[in-house]
């Protein structure tokens, strides 16, 4: 090999190393800016919420009388005192018409867990945030949780993933908070600890992510699994 060839291979060489260098800052940005731009929507749809409730509340009084009945689709009582009052773009509560993806979400380690909302109660807001309803009981104690709240920031888009698009949520019947994060009065250690719903990597279904974000100020630090 004569040295022009050399020196030819030698600058394609440092050119490929380059572009490396070049494409993992670039996607490094591209993470970073993705992350802040998912917690600052989630935590303005967390806002929006609170305030649709309140409102809801001040007219129809709290979600006991509202007509929740556990394990069953309460069409109804979600149109008529929860949907009519967000900006929606898509009604999925009567019945399943794409609102959310028909695939099992995954956990952090991208395995399959045995979530499926594709059935479930549902709207897309005009954002594109998807909101599914899982009614759990009639919530006629105070502070009883009603429904677990599925929010899917970008619908039926990938990467369909708890804690990077998926986050969950609880309709309670409270007079001052009936919007929360699951499970947000368990310690922060057993919020990211935890191996079976904890927000970190080796858990099997990470549904505390929400809650450690509203924790930490919606902000994923170097703790957070993504």
């Amino acid at each position: 090999m004569d040295e022009i060839t050399k020196r030819k291979l030698r600058a394609v060489g440092a050119i490929a190393v380059l572009v490396g260098v070049v494409l993992s800052i670039f996607f490094s940005f591209y993470k970073i800016k993705e992350k802040k731009n998912t917690t600052m929507r989630l935590r303005s749809f967390y806002s929006d919420m609170q305030q649709t409730l309140q409102f809801s509340m001040n007219l129809n009084f709290t979600p006991d009388v509202w007509g929740f009945k556990g394990n069953y689709r309460n069409v109804n009582t979600i149109n008529n005192y929860i949907a009519q009052y967000l900006r929606v773009e898509k009604n999925c509560v009567a019945e399943a018409d794409g609102c959310f993806p028909d695939v099992f979400y995954k956990n952090f380690k991208n395995k399959p867990t045995k979530v499926n909302l594709a059935n479930i109660p549902s709207v897309v807001l005009n954002n594109n945030i998807a909101i599914a309803f899982e009614t759990i009981s009639s919530c006629k104690k105070p502070e009883s949780v009603c429904a677990v709240v599925y929010v899917d920031m970008n619908s039926v888009q990938p990467p369909n993933t708890f804690g990077k698009d998926l986050f969950v949520f609880m309709l309670l019947n409270s007079k001052q908070k009936p919007f929360l994060p699951y499970n947000m009065k368990i310690p922060r250690e057993e919020l990211i600890e935890d191996t079976k719903l904890g927000c970190n990597k080796e858990a099997e279904m990470p549904m505390y992510c929400s809650a450690y974000l509203f924790d930490n100020d919606w902000i994923m630090d170097k703790k957070y699994p993504w």
